[in-house]
């Protein structure tokens, strides 16, 4: 009698955990699709300037301009002060940088030989924007605009915001950096060490020009130095934080400053696929081509002078589109 007692206690236990398990994953699945609803949500406040989805296919290689504007809205005109072409290789699971030094001197279509950053500011040329930044990229490295469909724009404030929601960021700092402007409008100070920054912090970082290199400097040995050595570096950062993080819990909240930060012609469905395939992402799968250039004094006007011919040949092995 006492046995049967224990196996009808065996099978009111068994229906009682069977229960809970099923109440359990009912709660997750619930929970789960919330936070994808939410994330969903949030990632619609991008600003899509399309004028019609332009189609992505994540198993073939692909192109995006990424821009990094000083200005406070989206529909302010502001300047580039971060140029970055990336290319996507899904086949190898490779994504390949080329940063464009904003003082570089380039052709601009239609406007004659300048600075780069200068075919972002539509109060500098009428027809200035992103189609013009696209334009301009694309005959420096002599590919096709084609060849470059894809662009994302954020505002410094934005990307500070998407920092902290990813947590921050762990950066070797490897010189003093401290300066603040006459105006008062930019204030940077960082001790040398290894430091984890929040987004604020980042954005000092990724800002600073004021040592021996500024924004673009090449050393003996061929090197990249100053601003845009430090925006790759801090972009390795990035990339292996958000590895730390990639979890459902973390994405609304980043979701939500991607949001209100990201002005871009990639649709939510898009950046989607995009991250799925690119998901195991790490900064060892990071190529960065160096800028071919030079610093150079021309009618008293800092430029970078590029290599014109090496970057053809850049463009060419990495951006080509219609070759691959």
């Amino acid at each position: 009698m006492i046995e049967r007692k224990f196996e009808k206690m065996d099978v009111n236990t068994k229906k009682i955990i069977k229960q809970i398990i099923i109440v359990v994953l009912v709660a997750f699945l619930s929970v789960l699709g919330y936070y994808v609803y939410i994330t969903a949500k949030n990632l619609s406040l991008i600003n899509e300037h399309s004028k019609g989805e332009i189609p992505l296919d994540t198993s073939k290689p692909t192109n995006i301009l990424i821009l990094g504007t000083d200005r406070r809205t989206k529909n302010e005109a502001g300047r580039s002060d971060v140029m970055i072409l990336v290319h996507l290789d899904p086949v190898n699971k490779k994504v390949t940088l080329l940063s464009i030094p904003r003082d570089s001197r380039v052709l601009v279509p239609g406007h004659g030989y300048d600075k780069i950053n200068s075919s972002f500011n539509s109060d500098y040329f009428d027809d200035g924007g992103v189609d013009l930044s696209i334009k301009t990229v694309a005959n420096l490295l002599g590919i096709d605009s084609k060849d470059i469909p894809y662009y994302v724009i954020v505002n410094f404030e934005g990307f500070a915001k998407v920092i902290d929601a990813i947590g921050g960021v762990t950066i070797d700092v490897k010189e003093p950096m401290h300066y603040h402007s006459w105006a008062g409008d930019v204030k940077i100070d960082l001790n040398p060490g290894v430091q984890h920054l929040d987004g604020v912090k980042a954005l000092e970082y990724a800002r600073f020009r004021y040592d021996q290199w500024g924004d673009f400097g090449v050393d003996e040995e061929g090197n990249i130095h100053g601003r845009v050595e430090r925006q790759q570096e801090l972009i390795k950062a990035i990339i292996d934080q958000t590895k730390d993080i990639r979890n459902i819990f973390k994405l609304p909240q980043i979701a939500q400053e991607i949001g209100n930060a990201v002005d871009t012609n990639l649709t939510v469905a898009q950046i989607t696929k995009i991250g799925l395939t690119y998901k195991d992402l790490t900064s060892k799968d990071l190529q960065i081509v160096n800028f071919p250039g030079v610093p150079q004094m021309i009618d008293g006007i800092s430029y970078v002078v590029p290599n014109y011919d090496k970057l053809k040949e850049i463009g060419a092995t990495y951006f080509k589109l219609s070759n691959q």
